[in-house]
């Protein structure tokens, strides 16, 4: 079973030349020219041609239809296509003929000229020619990879949830002292997943058999990790469950970790420029020692998530990603970048409990230490999982 909604703004082709199985389809033409030939259907398919002022049904036939705010008109070049007008009154057209509907119904059926004939048949060929041109399978699988997929539960590592993040863009800053001036575009040719939650002390322990944390709880982040701790819990992930075809469990590399956090945004945070203590664990008094914030993480998912459902990107606690630390981005259009190709330190996203209010945007980053447990304190380096196509 396919069904396809179509709007057209400027010419289409399409060519249906035989099928497996059973189909649905059905088209619909806002604005322009859709040139159809259909070759064979099973008799339990059927093919549709919906307009503003009128709907063509068709089965073994090549035909041409033109729709515009003020008519539908409907000619075919071989067999015959059932036109339902714009009073659902029903018509027949067939080989050679041609009618037009208004607001007011349809026309009489009338002969195609052999101009008109000429005409069609050429736009026919043409479509067929056009048809041949494009790897249909990976125009499919280019069209999955935008669609909407439901969260990914890794069972090994207690029901983790990972949200699907589709192919797409976003601006960044160029890595420097201005994090929060976007000026570099980023395309993301493939989705990934990424946890919904940073990983937890219970989900750690569960993979690896221990729990590096100095607070413990089971549904707080997981802290005190090093680089490779990280990369090893994705590496027993790889080795305990069947990822997806061509996919693997691994960090996320800093682009894709900063698209999912802004989530389609381009301010401060994903949800504007400004931050309060509701919205985030983060030193939002500004006093180290004490105060009123409450100087460690927070069990995951105790804040609101952004608009594709995260949690925490924005403090709790500093999140390893995949990419060498550089001070500043290259130049230019970036399409799936990973960072540089080695490096010292590792980079760091997200801030964490300590964090001031810059260092928890959406473009704050500081590079650590692989070896290092996060900084101050050693209490701030967790990470987020990620499912991502292999690199």
């Amino acid at each position: 079973f396919w069904q396809k909604d179509f709007r057209a703004s400027a010419k289409k082709v399409t060519d249906l030349k035989e099928e497996t199985s059973p189909s649905r389809i059905a088209l619909k033409l806002e604005t322009g020219d859709l040139v159809v030939d259909v070759k064979k259907l099973n008799r339990e398919s059927s093919f549709v041609v919906e307009s503003e002022l009128g709907v063509a049904g068709i089965r073994g036939t090549q035909f041409g239809l033109s729709a515009d705010s003020d008519s539908t008109e409907l000619a075919v070049l071989e067999g015959r296509v059932g036109f339902l007008d714009a009073n659902q009154k029903a018509k027949s057209v067939e080989t050679s003929q041609k009618l037009a509907g208004s607001q007011d119904g349809a026309s009489e059926v009338n002969a195609l000229s052999e101009s008109e004939q000429v005409e069609l048949l050429a736009a026919v060929t043409q479509s067929q020619e056009s048809v041949l041109e494009f790897d249909l399978t990976r125009l499919a699988n280019t069209v999955d990879g935008y669609a909407p997929k439901p969260n990914y539960m890794v069972k090994s590592a207690l029901n983790m949830e990972l949200i699907w993040c589709p192919p797409g863009s976003y601006r960044r800053s160029d890595g420097g002292e201005k994090p929060h001036v976007l000026k570099r575009n980023v395309i993301l040719s493939k989705g990934f997943y990424l946890g919904k939650y940073e990983v937890t002390q219970e989900q750690y322990q569960k993979v690896l058999g221990d729990n590096p944390s100095k607070i413990k709880g089971k549904n707080r982040p997981v802290e005190r990790t090093t680089w490779n701790d990280a990369v090893s819990f994705c590496e027993i992930l790889n080795q305990k469950k069947n990822a997806p075809s061509g996919m693997i469990f691994t960090l996320p590399t800093e682009a894709e970790w900063e698209y999912a956090c802004r989530a389609g945004s381009v301010t401060k945070f994903a949800w504007g420029d400004e931050i309060n203590n509701q919205q985030a664990n983060y030193n939002w008094d500004g006093d180290w020692d004490d105060g009123k914030d409450y100087q460690h993480a927070r069990d995951v998912g105790q804040y609101p998530p952004n608009s594709w459902g995260f949690h925490d990107m924005h403090g709790n606690m500093r999140e390893w990603t995949f990419d060498w630390y550089r001070e500043s981005y290259p130049i230019g259009i970036l399409i799936d970048p990973t960072g540089p190709s080695n490096g010292v330190k590792k980079s760091v996203r997200g801030g964490s409990f300590i964090g001031w209010v810059d260092a928890v945007s959406s473009g704050w980053r500081v590079g650590i230490q692989m070896e290092s447990k996060g900084g101050t304190g050693d209490l701030t380096a967790g990470f987020r999982l990620c499912l991502a196509p292999a690199r």
